[in-house]
């Protein structure tokens, strides 16, 4: 079978593919210890350099040692997560959790 040719999404595919990506984020889930916490997303946002960013917001009331974080859909199901090594005690005001991700687009070679 022949490869074919490398066919690029259009900019405005990509485009639309972060703002399914603002849509589809419902709530996020962090670890302290050995318990999950249900907190909310404080924004989705296109950064300047294109990449999707997913924010969180841990305030005072968040314990200090944070060790993972996911993401849900709004179809239940987590989109993305893993572990993370997050110190509040080094932030007075709390901290402004970022998660990014980049599209890129690959001919597949």
């Amino acid at each position: 079978m022949a490869e074919g040719s490398y066919i690029p999404l259009t900019n405005e595919a990509l485009e639309d593919f972060k703002e399914y990506l603002k849509k589809s984020v419902a709530y996020a889930e962090y670890r302290s210890g050995s318990t999950w916490y249900k907190i909310p997303i404080y924004k989705v946002e296109t950064l300047p350099d294109g990449r999707a960013a997913i924010f969180v917001m841990f305030d005072h009331t968040a314990p200090n040692q944070i060790t993972g974080i996911r993401f849900y859909h709004r179809n239940g199901f987590i989109f993305a997560g893993g572990n993370e090594n997050l110190n509040k005690e080094d932030f007075e005001e709390g901290v402004l959790y970022r998660y990014t991700i980049k599209l890129v687009q690959s001919s597949g070679k």
